[in-house]
């Protein structure tokens, strides 16, 4: 594998104590030399933990990350005075924009921590703590995998733009080295690794986490939406009728279901960034850019509004009470906005951020069962799968009885309505081969075709000006 310089300039000293308080009885950052660290299985958790901070970054999981693909889309639409994320909804984005250049870094100085835990050779576990170091080491192949998934997501096209993913992926470090110019690996090279990871990750971890650390389930349930995306059908329906049989989750129902974007450890949550007051993004956090209280640059549009159904808990307009917290509401003005991540006060930001939960585990399952050919192909089970969905949100909803296209029109209908405003939006679109049409729109650009340059993100110029090798994407 290749080895890196320019993306990775922040080394392991990233310690976060904030998820939990087991971590917190250690020496100060700043006083840990580096021939010392990594040497104990508590090093090896708690640069774990670091990780998990990552993904709670304003520019990874905590906004950016999740908001662009869903401005990106026909879900949301802006308002008038939207300063964050414009660029991106109005496709007029480039590589000078601080979000891309943002969202690459964190992402990078995540994977630096994975190597360093995966690739240190300082200790030794005792047959005591086996395990334990397993489950560090696990964890960490799992979360280099997920965030390489997240960067080829965001920064390349998809699986099937090529018939063999041969196009530009992005590059693969697996090691640091302050010398190294990497180019960018394809796409099929990139998966390969991810695939790689969570199967190694899988095999290691054996330890039961909350919904807040990366587990075993958590692996294999977002290896089921690798192999949708790559369209192995047959590998994304086993993985997540694993997790499905698995037992350990089940769907959230009435006032459960809004609340686990309040408060999180739900039972439907698989994996979910978590925050408390201490480490909370403050103003930046992701409902902010949703709430009127907040900086209220989007609404949700009227194109998802008329997708769901009245009566479905997932369109409920009445914020009952601060513990039971609505999807959407009416603000003071009269408009609808969006109340997915709502926060119990307004100084505290607290929001669960989704990062897989079961919901989307029955969906995956339901569209590869739908898309797979020959005794693969399930539409009776695709069918099941939806319903689960559906009913959950309105009992009374009519059983699912479309076939073929028709069926995995369904489906991915359903994917907007269960997952709105989680960031997955452009990437359905992306790998569908489906163009962008905003009925209801408020950008200076209403309808974008497929396949579009714009689908993804520019690579950084704070990257391409300082390594020769690094290649920018069409159209920017």
């Amino acid at each position: 594998m290749k080895k890196i310089n320019h993306i990775l300039l922040v080394v392991i000293m990233v310690f976060a104590t904030s998820c939990s308080s087991d971590f917190l009885d250690r020496e100060p950052s700043e006083q840990i030399r580096d021939e010392k660290f990594l040497s104990t299985l508590i090093d090896y958790q708690t640069a774990v933990v670091g990780v998990h901070n990552q993904l709670q970054n304003s520019n990874t999981y905590g906004r950016y990350f999740v908001l662009v693909p869903d401005v990106m889309g026909e879900d949301v639409k802006q308002a008038d005075d939207a300063n964050r994320g414009k660029e991106w909804a109005e496709y007029e984005g480039d590589f000078t924009h601080f979000i891309p250049e943002n969202i690459w870094r964190e992402f990078y100085e995540a994977i630096n921590i994975t190597n360093q835990v995966i690739n240190s050779d300082k200790y030794e576990p005792i047959p005591d703590d086996q395990a334990a170091y397993d489950q560090a080491v696990g964890q960490a192949h799992a979360l280099r995998a997920l965030i390489y998934f997240d960067l080829v997501r965001m920064y390349a096209q998809p699986y099937n733009y090529t018939s063999d993913a041969s196009h530009m992926g992005v590059p693969i470090v697996t090691e640091h080295n302050i010398e190294g110019l990497p180019s960018r690996n394809t796409v099929s090279e990139v998966y390969d690794q991810i695939i790689d990871d969570f199967n190694t990750g899988i095999a290691l971890m054996t330890l039961e986490e909350k919904q807040y650390y990366m587990s075993r389930q958590a692996a294999q349930a977002l290896l089921s939406r690798v192999y949708l995306y790559k369209e192995d059908y047959r590998r994304a329906i086993d993985l997540a009728t694993a997790v499905i049989d698995d037992g350990s989750y089940e769907l959230a129902e009435g006032d459960d279901y809004l609340r686990q974007f309040l408060k999180g450890e739900s039972d439907e949550a698989i994996f979910e960034i978590a925050y408390n007051t201490t480490d909370n993004p403050g103003s930046d956090h992701l409902g902010g850019m949703y709430k009127a209280t907040g900086y209220g640059d989007y609404f949700p549009s009227q194109d998802l509004l008329d997708l769901i159904t009245d009566g479905d808990i997932r369109k409920t307009t009445v914020d009952k009470d601060p513990e039971v917290p609505s999807m959407f509401l009416i603000d003071k003005d009269g408009d609808i906005r969006v109340n997915k991540y709502p926060s119990f006060d307004a100084t505290i930001y607290t929001d669960a951020i989704p990062v897989i939960r079961l919901s989307e585990v029955y969906l995956n399952r339901a569209e590869a069962r739908a898309k797979a050919s020959g005794a693969d192909r399930d539409e009776a089970g695709a069918q099941a799968d939806l319903n689960m969905i559906r009913k959950r949100g309105l009992a009374t909803a009519p059983d699912v009885t479309a076939i073929g296209d028709a069926l995995i029109a369904e489906i991915l209908i359903e994917r907007r309505i269960e997952l709105c405003f989680e960031g997955h939006r452009i990437f359905d679109v992306n790998r569908n081969r489906q163009d962008v049409v905003r009925d209801d729109c408020t950008s200076n650009i209403c309808t974008i075709t497929y396949p579009n340059d714009r689908f993804i993100l520019p690579i950084p110029d704070g990257e391409t000006d300082v390594n020769p090798n690094i290649t920018q994407n069409p159209g920017y």
